[in-house]
């Protein structure tokens, strides 16, 4: 018998959600809208930090992508393909600003009820 199976024989599903981070976790309806589990995560997470904003940023918010990367897990080329998704669909803006430039993003959320309202539509919801 392998020593390595049998050693860990006692791990349980407890043990497991000890020593796990907090899930991360995105609208599953943004999935179909954005084209992919990456975007829908990125976008997801994005409406997230524009809630938590104090809203005199007028809904922009700055994230590195060492910060998305903490957040979603999302490497940065997987980054960079969801932003560029989201950009095309109109649901992310960004913007550079300052010296050296920062990268800052704002949600339109209008865009993303209108996709969500077409796809349920099509969907005869």
């Amino acid at each position: 018998m392998n020593t390595r199976i049998s050693a860990t024989s006692n791990i349980t599903t407890e043990l497991l959600l000890e020593v796990f981070d907090l899930p991360v976790s995105f609208h599953r309806c943004l999935v179909p809208i954005t084209g992919g589990v990456t975007a829908a995560l990125m976008l997801s997470q994005a409406i997230w930090t524009t809630q938590e904003l104090d809203h005199t940023a007028n809904g922009w918010f700055s994230r590195s992508q060492e910060q998305w990367a903490e957040a979603t897990g999302l490497t940065r080329w997987e980054q960079e393909t969801a932003r560029r998704a989201l950009r095309s669909f109109g649901f992310l803006e960004e913007r550079r600003i300052g010296m050296p430039a920062k990268l800052w993003y704002r949600v339109r959320p209008e865009l993303v009820w209108f996709a969500l309202q077409r796809h349920a539509a099509a969907l005869g919801r």
